[in-house]
């Protein structure tokens, strides 16, 4: 039943297949997914066994309330199963066309009513109306959030790549979204694609730093700071674990990645 699958590489989830359904477990919010083949019976789980949520899949209509999941529902070439987004544009052009065309929604505008199992306007009057009454009227596949929320709508499934300590692991996220889609084929070749132009890059990176040192050159050096403001600005904690073999910050993963002496805004030289 399915073909295609991921392996998973480090991340905080997990996903097993079985012949009419995948089990993905989101370890980090320590919840359960079941996703099952459209036509096929929801499957007996075992006792014991607490799913947040049973998905058919292929999913066709989706909410996010995350700008950082849609990035991997484009790559996979599912755009137009975005419904519902939180803001009136994005970084994607192609969404925000959605927008003008009134075939996706902000969903800031709307809460989800549990008692009554629809959406309605967080203003009033409650009643969805306009682009809103026509988009909505058909129920959600499934809601994608970075956390538990009672308004955002079901089924709702927590996506946790904003957690991951090594940008490496950030695309892992891809293959937890591309399974509602099954989907799995087509992300498996972004994600080594991803890879090897990351090692590619930071082989040249390394080889032209080490070049520049021998020819009487000093290693570059980068600095990582959250600037706010001319008179708030944080160092990052730029400490790296030799024995997880991860960066305290990402960024300081993306510095190193470079070919650059990586060093924190209050330590000296």
């Amino acid at each position: 039943m399915f073909p295609d699958k991921v392996v998973v590489n480090g991340p905080k989830f997990s996903i097993t297949y079985n012949t009419t359904f995948k089990v993905l477990t989101n370890l980090r919010a320590n919840e359960k997914y079941v996703l099952v083949q459209r036509g096929c019976p929801t499957p007996t789980l075992p006792d014991g066994f607490v799913a947040k949520a049973v998905v058919q899949v292929p999913v066709a209509r989706v909410s996010i309330t995350s700008v950082t999941d849609s990035k991997w529902i484009e790559l996979i070439g599912e755009r137009n199963s975005l419904i519902g987004m939180p803001g009136i544009y994005t970084t994607s052009p192609c969404v925000n066309k959605r927008y003008d065309l009134g075939f996706t929604v902000d969903m800031s505008k709307v809460s989800y009513n549990s008692t009554l199992s629809q959406y309605q306007m967080s203003s009033n009057p409650k009643m969805l109306t306009g682009t809103y009454a026509s988009v909505l009227s058909t129920p959600l596949d499934v809601v994608f959030a970075g956390s538990r929320s009672a308004t955002a709508g079901l089924p709702l499934v927590i996506t946790s790549s904003t957690y991951e300590q090594s940008y490496k692991l950030v695309p892992e996220w891809g293959k937890f979204i591309a399974a509602f889609y099954n989907k799995e084929a087509t992300i498996n070749a972004f994600i080594s694609d991803f890879k090897t132009r990351w090692d590619c890059a930071s082989q040249r990176a390394a080889m032209a730093v080490a070049a520049a040192v021998a020819a009487g050159s000093t290693k570059p050096k980068g600095l990582a700071i959250s600037y706010l403001s001319a008179t708030t600005i944080t160092p990052f904690d730029c400490s790296y674990n030799a024995t997880s073999g991860l960066w305290a910050n990402k960024i300081c993963e993306v510095l190193d990645a470079a070919g650059l002496q990586v060093r924190r805004a209050d330590q000296p030289g």
